[in-house]
């Protein structure tokens, strides 16, 4: 890795890192999607409570993990102004998940309504809690970010991943490095990322496959691709059903580089590894199945719930349709955590961050940045994810009338390395010249994205209700109320700002340059002439 991804790459890397690491404080605990049962079955698993897999509708919340929050775990009711607050405990002092009650469950209807999912994540989870010593009568709030700053590192290879994919599609540089810089334009990515949420595991396994994928698609057959695909296939299948759509993936993917290589015979027998290789993570669907007699049951009953569509367009479609489209888009660049769905600076940079990202796709189809079924293929998860949680989404709205049911933009995140890819790849219609700016100005958007992001984070939970010298007495809030000593944190901000600032001093460098004298990203000749490889 280290001789395969430029040093360029591995700078984004520790800014991306640190961005993440940086919002375990500006988040207060259980303040991330599903935070709070994330964390829960995560503990239930190291207890040995949750192990065997409990059957739906039979897990519930545990009253220890209350321990591990001082805000509200729900929708809040405005700002906090969490730097007026004097109720929180001193470090070291907080309660343990022992002193709040352990595993004892609060009961209905507090169902953990993840025991849906499969539980190759939990069970990471519970290894990582289980090897600290004493971890229940430890504090939680503690333990908690412990599991918080393992997803940020679960999830730090991405840009190294989204630069390979780039390469191996042969864009010219500098564009694969501004495909790895591009997680820093998605605040809300790196939300998820600094949260414990079994997102993270699902979005690196699909940024693998998309690498893999674009292998296959630039004419690597090989049984050994196929096996990896397949194996990293399989994994996914055990962390979310979300990954069902991967199958249908790679044989689109096999059947695209059988057809456009001439090669029928090596794709289908590629196509054969990778599908005998899926097999062990499509076992727990079969599962489901026949335990079950569903693919994917309902975590909080032991019976699916009456779905029967009693609400049709006419009741509230096209509010349904909006709200749908509006969440989709902002809560994929970044989220209001209250749900008032202001318009607040957060919201204007997501349709800004949103224009730039169609320019880029629009460009490519258009102007071939990449062979058209290739661009399709990569962009196919998208669509792909978006259609599954619409269905759900509507099947709610058609039961029930709920308007807002599973309408989270994150949900699109496994689909981003190729999202990206594509995006990026349409700038080969620019001049030379003027990719050389694409990365200062990719950068130049990120910062203004998590300007805006945290500028209304810090105004929704920090910040206090006199505003006078109101910044400092919010930092200072905020390192009184992280968990681990502050100092650590200070450590990885200062190495991050010298990784930024080299970083900005690549990229003025690379800006300035002649044109023929710019940093070569492309693959070595070796990686890139194998017979499999694309003439």
């Amino acid at each position: 890795m280290r001789r395969a991804v430029p040093t360029v790459v591995w700078l984004i890397a520790v800014v991306h890192l640190v961005v993440a690491l940086a919002q375990t404080a500006v988040f207060p605990n259980a303040r991330s999607p599903d935070e709070r049962q994330q964390v829960d079955l995560v503990l239930q698993v190291a207890q040995g409570a949750a192990w065997p897999w409990p059957d739906p509708g039979t897990a519930f919340v545990t009253e220890g993990t209350d321990a591990g929050f001082f805000v509200p775990v729900d929708r809040l009711p405005g700002r906090q102004h969490l730097a007026d607050r004097d109720d929180v405990p001193p470090r070291g002092e907080r309660p343990s998940y022992a002193d709040a009650g352990g595993g004892t469950s609060l009961g209905a209807p507090a169902h953990n309504q993840l025991v849906q999912h499969p539980p190759l994540y939990y069970l990471l989870g519970g290894a990582v809690v289980a090897v600290i010593p004493g971890w229940a009568d430890q504090p939680l709030d503690a333990v908690w970010m412990l599991l918080r700053w393992g997803n940020a590192l679960l999830t730090a290879a991405l840009p190294m991943l989204f630069f390979l994919t780039a390469r191996r599609l042969r864009l010219p540089a500098p564009l694969p490095v501004v495909v790895a810089a591009t997680p820093l334009v998605v605040p809300e990515l790196t939300h998820i990322e600094s949260s414990v949420n079994n997102d993270n595991l699902l979005i690196v396994l699909f940024a693998a496959a998309t690498y893999l994928v674009a292998r296959v698609l630039t004419g690597d057959l090989r049984r050994r691709t196929g096996a990896l695909l397949g194996a990293v296939t399989s994994l996914a299948l055990l962390t979310k059903g979300f990954a069902l759509l991967l199958p249908a993936w790679i044989v689109l993917a096999y059947v695209v580089a059988g057809v456009r290589e001439g090669r029928r015979a090596g794709a289908l027998r590629g196509l054969l590894v990778a599908g005998v290789a899926c097999v062990p993570g499509a076992l727990w669907w079969l599962r489901n199945r026949v335990v079950y007699g569903t693919i994917q049951p309902h975590g909080t009953h032991t019976d699916p719930p009456d779905l029967t569509a009693v609400h049709g367009w006419s009741d509230g479609g096209w509010d349904w349709l909006s709200r749908f489209t509006e969440r989709m888009v902002t809560l994929f660049f970044v989220n209001d955590h209250d749900s008032s769905r202001s318009l607040d600076p957060s919201w204007w940079m997501a349709r800004v961050a949103l224009a730039v990202l169609l320019t880029g796709i629009v460009a490519t189809v258009v102007r071939r940045g990449l062979p058209r079924p290739v661009a399709l293929v990569l962009l196919f998860p998208i669509p792909a994810l978006a259609a599954i949680v619409a269905r759900g989404s509507w099947e709610q709205f058609a039961a029930f009338g709920d308007t807002a049911a599973a309408q989270q933009g994150r949900y699109l995140f496994p689909g981003i390395a190729g999202l990206m890819v594509v995006a990026v790849a349409g700038a080969t219609a620019l001049p030379v010249a003027w990719q050389r700016w694409l990365l200062p100005g990719l950068l130049a958007l990120a910062v203004a994205m998590h300007a805006a992001f945290w500028h209304d984070v810090w105004t929704l939970y920090w910040l206090p209700e006199e505003r006078l010298g109101g910044l400092g007495r919010a930092a200072g809030a905020m390192a009184f109320w992280y968990p681990v000593p502050p100092v650590l944190l200070g450590v990885v901000l200062v190495a991050g700002l010298v990784a930024a600032g080299f970083l900005v001093r690549w990229t003025v460098r690379a800006t300035a340059a002649p044109a023929t004298a710019a940093p070569a990203t492309a693959a070595p000749a070796s990686a890139e002439r194998t017979p499999e490889a694309v003439a």
